[in-house]
């Protein structure tokens, strides 16, 4: 007998249930026949379970999983009519994904108001069979419809696709030549295959779902690292007798770190550098936003101090629950000269002709957003020529090994003096790629970001 025959057999009689009347009437090899037929029947259903979510398993479109358990539900049971339909409860109303009639695929576009016997499946979240004369008082009353070039079944069987506690669709199937064609363990079955076919379906529903959101968020993330972009500098000044290079890497896909230059006028260049204690999107905006003051208050004012305050009154009103670390310094191009303010930032690196580091006096700078009365570090030096100055956020010093041990002030500044002959860019680069070296396979924690000013 074959897997297909047995299945046959199996839908038209409960073999466990014959076994148990002959075991009543005690006829013990009548008994023992339904009983070896009952087992072999669940071998096969065990095989049939087991190829459906095979087949699930290895299916990710919703479409593909519907067509993969139809065509295993018109071959498996004793139906000549498959349906699987999506059930929409804020409508009322289902869509056939999957319709077959005799072996001919049926295309039903659209979505229908659910009849009367798939609203009880829906309802009562559990198998409705009903037979000729329900379903001709049905369709007289026009509780039930029949699509059109199609034929009216003896049995119409239900079951629902639940998800959760939500019925989210009905596989119906329908014999057009008998009545009472489905078994209670043809029912078990056909429930057992539906919540294989129900879970896949939710899973790649939330996939899909996934994927969409993943998708616009990285839209709108391109989005966000295009504006940042569009508010750094684009290339860095060009000034006789200097040398600027400057190099920024967000850490995530947009970042809180941020440079700046700015002439107050021909001689005199506003360079300004700093660190927004959020990481990604929020400090990105942060970000942009204490850029932007910064420019506007450069622009109507020449005290330090003044800027320093004006800003960190703005972030105070904010209440943004971040703060930023903020270097602005202004360089005098004839003298060399570089007057500083500091709210919280780490003071700059300058090194002599030498490569010798230069010691600058260090007071308490408190960061922007977090005090109404503000402390803040200010300082001047005078850049040597043949020196050369670097401005820079944590993401350098901060790095760590695997071993978490950092990369530290004093590597910086031997790599400094080691390549005060290079360009200020590619001292920048070089500085990026020993911290990559430095840390190894351990992803970088922190913005990148460095300045250096070299006078010729």
């Amino acid at each position: 007998m074959d897997t297909s025959k047995r299945l046959e057999d199996r839908q038209t009689h409960d073999h466990e249930v014959m076994a148990a009347e002959a075991l009543a009437k005690e006829e013990w090899q009548t008994a023992a026949n339904y009983y070896q037929h009952a087992l072999e029947q669940r071998v096969v259903e065990l095989a049939l379970i087991n190829s459906v979510q095979e087949g699930l398993s290895a299916k990710s479109e919703m479409q593909e999983i519907y067509n993969l358990v139809g065509d295993r539900l018109r071959d498996t049971f004793n139906a000549q009519v498959v349906m699987i339909s999506q059930y929409d409860p804020e409508t009322n109303k289902i869509f056939h994904h999957y319709a077959i009639e005799r072996g001919q695929h049926l295309q039903i576009p659209g979505w229908h108001p659910i009849d009367v016997s798939r609203a009880k499946v829906v309802l009562t979240k559990k198998p409705v069979m009903i037979n000729q004369g329900e379903i001709n008082q049905l369709l007289g009353n026009q509780s039930m419809a029949v699509v059109p070039g199609t034929e009216v079944p003896k049995t119409w069987l239900g079951v629902p696709m639940v998800v959760g506690n939500q019925a989210r669709g009905i596989v119906s199937l329908q014999n057009l030549d008998i009545e009472n064609a489905f078994s209670n363990s043809a029912i078990d079955l056909l429930l057992t295959l539906t919540n294989s076919m129900s879970q896949s379906l939710e899973n790649a529903r939330l996939f899909k779902e996934t994927q969409r959101l993943l998708n616009r968020m990285e839209r709108e993330m391109g989005l966000a690292r295009q504006a940042q972009a569009s508010i750094l500098p684009t290339h860095s000044p060009d000034i006789p007798g200097y040398d600027i290079g400057s190099l920024i890497i967000p850490a995530r896909a947009v970042g809180g770190d941020f440079y700046d230059f700015n002439f107050m006028d021909e001689n005199h260049l506003c360079v300004g550098i700093g660190d927004v204690s959020d990481k990604g999107l929020p400090a990105a905006l942060f970000m942009a936003v204490t850029c932007s003051l910064v420019r506007a208050e450069i622009g109507r004012c020449d005290d330090q101090r003044q800027i320093f305050e004006n800003v960190n009154s703005f972030l105070m009103r904010m209440n943004a629950k971040m703060f930023v670390t903020l270097l602005y310094c202004t360089l005098d191009c004839n003298t060399g000269t570089m007057q500083y303010s500091r709210a919280g930032h780490l003071p700059p690196i300058v090194i002599d002709p030498n490569g010798n580091p230069i010691e600058i006096a260090i007071s308490q700078g408190q960061p922007l957003g977090i005090f109404e009365d503000l402390r803040i570090d200010q300082q001047q030096f005078t850049l040597p020529k043949g020196g050369l100055v670097l401005l820079f956020s944590d993401g350098l010093n901060e790095v760590v090994d695997p071993q978490g041990d950092a990369f530290g002030l004093e590597r910086v500044r031997d790599i400094l003096a080691a390549n005060l002959h290079q360009s200020a860019q590619t001292i920048c680069e070089t500085l990026w790629q020993a911290a990559q070296n430095f840390s190894g396979e351990t992803h970088h924690q922190d913005d990148f970001t460095t300045v250096v000013i070299k006078r010729e």
